[in-house]
């Protein structure tokens, strides 16, 4: 596994962040999922190079090798975002975000409408306003991490404690209930991909996890109907973590929107569609 590249932030804590694609080309913004690192987006690197693409793909704070940050709010990743493009001497970006790195893209166009240039969305999770739309237990178990003490830190520490010492378990453990299009992607050439990354997030244990999943679960901060840019979003109809009725319920309530809803579930419909998720983040 090749190790980030980091920067300091102002505040002093370190950013760790990977650089796939081209070099030279149009600027995108990755952010991963609640259990992910920039390591899933390497598995953009081939589509980014071939339309382009730089794509720059940081850790968030507590995953992979980004310092804890505490009491983070979601508002606080665009001062990150913007705090690395400027010392890669990036101006304006796209923004992609999958999964749990839905809500911080949409905070990046909430906060920063100027700098970006696209936003596109991938198995997303949705703001609390689409939420009478979720499946009750998911629901239900996305409550508890917000209102129970020490519910989110226990939930991800058998998950953290894998990851360090049993990989055949943790691998097993991603795979465990999910649907047969996910299965497949796990099984595939892209599985070990996905697997490294799940465990990169816990590189330093689980606080990162255990704090980003009650974050987008809340209010975001800031009023997603509000959004100045048009928002893509690629969701299946077989994801059984965010069903595709929240998907739906999010693009209505989004001033402009495009939903491709797709046969996959939440894994696969990244991996089969990451050409065109770079394409309407690159703008």
């Amino acid at each position: 596994m090749n190790e980030p590249s980091t920067m300091e932030l102002p505040d002093g804590r370190t950013l760790a962040y990977a650089e796939y694609g081209d070099p030279a080309g149009t600027p995108v913004f990755a952010f991963h999922g609640v259990i992910g690192s920039r390591l899933m987006w390497s598995l953009c690197d081939d589509a980014a190079a071939e339309r382009g693409i730089r794509l720059v793909a940081p850790d968030r704070p507590g995953f992979g090798a980004s310092e804890f940050q505490r009491d983070r709010r979601l508002l606080d990743w665009p001062t990150d975002v913007c705090a690395l493009a400027d010392s890669l001497g990036v101006d304006r970006f796209g923004v992609t975000g999958f999964s749990g790195g839905g809500p911080h893209a949409m905070a990046c166009a909430h906060a920063v409408p100027e700098r970006v240039r696209g936003v596109s969305l991938v198995s997303t999770v949705t703001p609390p306003e689409t939420r009478d739309r979720a499946d009750p237990f998911n629901e239900a178990v996305l409550s508890a991490t917000r209102f129970v003490p020490g519910f989110s830190q226990a939930a991800f520490a058998s998950s953290a404690w894998l990851a360090d010492n049993a990989w055949p378990q943790f691998r097993t453990a991603l795979k465990v209930g999910s649907p047969p299009e996910d299965r497949a992607v796990f099984d595939g050439p892209a599985g070990e991909t996905l697997f490294a990354d799940g465990a990169e997030a816990f590189r330093n244990g689980s606080r990162g996890p255990a704090h980003d999943l009650p974050l987008v679960g809340d209010d975001w901060g800031f009023d997603a109907r509000g959004c100045p840019h048009e928002v893509d979003l690629w969701h299946g109809r077989a994801d059984a973590t965010v069903g595709p009725d929240l998907a739906r319920t999010f693009g209505d309530l989004l001033p402009a929107a495009d939903l491709y809803l797709g046969d996959g579930a939440h894994y696969s419909t990244y991996v089969d569609n990451r050409g065109a998720i770079l394409d309407a983040a690159a703008g």
